[in-house]
């Protein structure tokens, strides 16, 4: 082969090159989210109302495993939230919940499962769709007194789902019984929008406190899935 046609050659790959990368498709990004309201319990490691979580307190939308389990943990490297020992607060509601979900990343879903203490009381499906980020489920006739209420979110295009347990004390008189918990203190600094802030860092922003899952600048407190609304203050 000449000089010549080799350096055509060589141009012709580097020209192809970018064109080959630009046509690959990009990956789809990685589901997550938890049950916000009532509170799950890695929302409760979150908020700082159950501690000794360890790094589940920062990332309590991550409680991913292989479709399956009947387990809080979903049998994932989160087993904290299997430990009965330590005491999970339960939630005061009526025999009517809705269990609300946020989010961080919404991927394709084939259905939502709801098991009360081991034994499956409701199923949504949502059809291979996108599901929205706030989305919420409704469960009515709810059995009375305390229950581990296990919400199973199945992804559509993994073979993993996503695990919450959420502990209920249920009147079943449609009012919630027990106390208020007790406001939580405005201590932290106000958010201000051009300030970075890691994982694990408190705010204050219109009348709540929060609590950042990762790093974020500019995502305002209450808009953005990525802080975690502590309660009013």
């Amino acid at each position: 082969m000449s000089l010549r046609r080799r350096l055509l050659a060589i141009a012709a790959v580097v020209l192809a090159a970018p064109l080959g990368v630009v046509l690959t498709p990009a990956s789809p990004a990685s589901a997550h989210g938890w049950i916000t309201s009532p509170p799950s319990r890695q929302d409760m490691c979150a908020t700082g109302r159950v501690t000794g979580c360890g790094g589940l307190a920062y990332e309590p939308q991550s409680v991913e495993a292989p479709k399956g389990s009947r387990l809080c943990s979903g049998g994932s490297r989160w087993r904290v939230l299997d430990d009965e020992s330590k005491g999970w607060p339960a939630t005061a509601v009526s025999d009517t919940v809705t269990f609300q979900w946020r989010l961080t990343a919404a991927h394709r879903t084939s259905t939502w499962d709801y098991y009360v203490d081991g034994a499956l009381f409701k199923t949504f499906n949502q059809g291979n769709t996108q599901p929205p980020a706030n989305i919420s489920h409704v469960l009515t006739g709810l059995p009375d007194g305390r229950h581990k209420v296990l919400a199973v979110w199945n992804v559509a295009d993994t073979g993993n789902a996503f695990y919450n347990c959420v502990d209920l004390d249920i009147s079943g008189s449609g009012e919630p019984p027990g106390e208020d918990p007790p406001p939580v203190e405005c201590s932290s600094a106000a958010w201000v929008a051009t300030t970075a802030y890691l994982g694990g860092q408190t705010v204050t922003h219109r009348g709540h406190a929060w609590r950042a899952a990762w790093w974020v600048r500019g995502s305002e407190p209450g808009v953005s899935p990525i802080w975690a609304d502590l309660g009013a203050c």
